[in-house]
């Protein structure tokens, strides 16, 4: 497919997906809103100039769809502005400010409860409706019981299985049967949880077109798939981390793991390598190590069915070619499952918690120097969706539409002044002092709070578009 037909589909994907959250969120306050009798004049997903609105035949609400698709509200008689052209004022015991204050607390929370029920489903429907992808499969272990490696299954090019063909170390398994294994390192996240990377290679040095010394840096080469959903070759799955200076656990050891990656640097950022920081045509080497799948379980003879292949060997050469690595021969095939009911529900109930996890984590982390980094909006959303689909195909784009969903419900409860949680506490005020907040108090406040919100959309737009460069 042309990229530029999958970019259409990406954007399209975001707006329905942005359509539903927003249609939703407004569905709650227009529903709680007729429960207690308040007048509703429209409900409009999106703003600006109107596409479309008709209301129902003996009906007093318009439904309208407006030209700019992020965005949306339900306008309500009572609320701060003047009632809209064509409507006659309605009997005032119908007015949003008539109504008891705990009816029109449900009223504002509806939306945000519903955004965050929906964010619950659509991460369920992900879990449980699309199939899970895999990049390998547990394979050896020491004795304590610790996983020590990951199995991939694999295709090789003509020159890598004659040279398995020509050193297995099983001659009754045939090369092509031979996965590519590599161990596990575990280690503790600046986030405090556990977090594992896979090991392609330790002890690397990268040289230059001469055979020189590129940097005297010695890096571990870390498997981090470009996608999990098609086949792909090792070399464009690589990264690379300076070598920790610190001691190899035993069990890493013992596999002859000489060293393990750093991976954070002081200020808790993930050193991430920029192939565009290397000249092009510098290369390093890979150590690989190939296993027998069908030994590939056998944990006390594991050493005795592995293929090492030596870092010096070409086969196994990247060389930077316009600032990414070159393919080995090497691909890695797509592994896919769907869960049953039970594991439906158990990766549920690990993926509500990160979800959430992450959105407390994200909003801790703008009050920090490097928060900035942190927020996105609608142009961030859709650039990230090409990872998002490679990193688990429509699972992980049902988990990112939950996310955002519980995202908004989480955003819109802030007491700022437009959103939602505003609302809440003058309501909140009003209850307590049993004074009355002027409306044209009420007016400037929101119109502020709008044309700010408006602004900082545009600031993070900007942000967005010049990191897509």
């Amino acid at each position: 497919m042309p990229n530029w037909v999958m970019w259409i589909f990406y954007i399209l994907i975001v707006i329905i997906m942005l359509g539903v959250l927003i249609a939703i969120h407004e569905l709650g306050h227009l529903a709680t809103a007729k429960m207690f009798k308040v007048y509703c004049f429209e409900y409009s997903i999106g703003m600006g100039p109107k596409l479309f609105s008709k209301k129902r035949k003996n009906g007093e609400t318009y439904f309208s769809i407006r030209a700019v698709p992020f965005g949306g509200y339900v306008a309500m008689y009572g609320e701060p502005g003047e009632i809209p052209d064509g409507f006659e004022e309605p009997p005032a015991e119908r007015s949003l400010e008539s109504i008891k204050k705990w009816k029109k607390c449900i009223i504002l929370v509806a939306g945000v409860t519903l955004n965050f029920i929906l964010g619950l489903v659509l991460i369920y429907i992900g879990d449980s409706a699309c199939p899970v992808f895999y990049t390998g499969r547990m394979g050896a272990m020491n004795p304590d019981k610790t996983s020590l490696t990951v199995n991939l299954d694999t295709t090789y090019d003509q020159a890598t299985l004659d040279y398995i063909t020509a050193n297995r170390t099983d001659p009754e398994v045939e090369a092509k049967d031979y996965v590519l294994s590599m161990p596990v390192y575990s280690y503790n996240a600046p986030s405090g949880a556990q977090e594992s990377v896979r090991l392609l290679g330790w002890d690397i040095l990268v040289y230059n077109k001469d055979g020189s010394l590129f940097t005297d840096i010695s890096y571990v080469a870390v498997y981090n798939p470009s996608t999990v959903i098609d086949p792909h070759d090792i070399g464009g799955s690589v990264m690379l981390f300076p070598a920790a200076e610190k001691e190899v656990p035993a069990s890493l050891a013992d596999l002859g793991v000489g060293a393990v990656p750093d991976m954070y640097d002081a200020n808790n950022e993930l050193r991430n390598l920029k192939w565009s920081n290397f000249e092009d045509g510098v290369y390093f080497g890979l150590p690989l190590s190939f296993v027998p799948k069908t030994k590939a379980k056998v944990a006390e003879n594991y050493d005795a069915f592995r293929l090492i292949v030596d870092d010096e060997n070409p086969l196994f050469r990247l060389t930077i070619n316009k600032k990414v690595p070159t393919g080995i021969g090497v691909t890695v095939q797509v592994i896919k499952a769907w869960n049953s009911w039970g594991e439906s529900w158990a990766h549920w109930a690990e993926d509500v918690p990160t979800a959430c996890g992450a959105i407390v984590k994200g909003f801790a982390s703008l009050f920090t120097p490097n928060g900035w980094k942190n927020v996105s909006g609608i142009i961030g959303i859709t650039a990230a969706m090409p990872q998002i689909n490679a990193a688990g195909g429509a699972r992980m784009v049902f988990f990112y539409a939950g996310m955002i969903s519980i995202n908004l419900a989480f955003f819109n409860l802030l007491p700022f002044p437009a959103l939602d949680g505003w609302a809440l506490l003058v309501t909140a005020i009003e209850g307590v002092t049993k004074k009355k907040v002027p409306q044209k108090v009420q007016g400037i406040v929101s119109t502020v709070g709008f044309v700010l919100l408006f602004g900082f959309m545009i600031l993070i737009a900007v942000k967005d578009i010049a990191g897509l460069f």
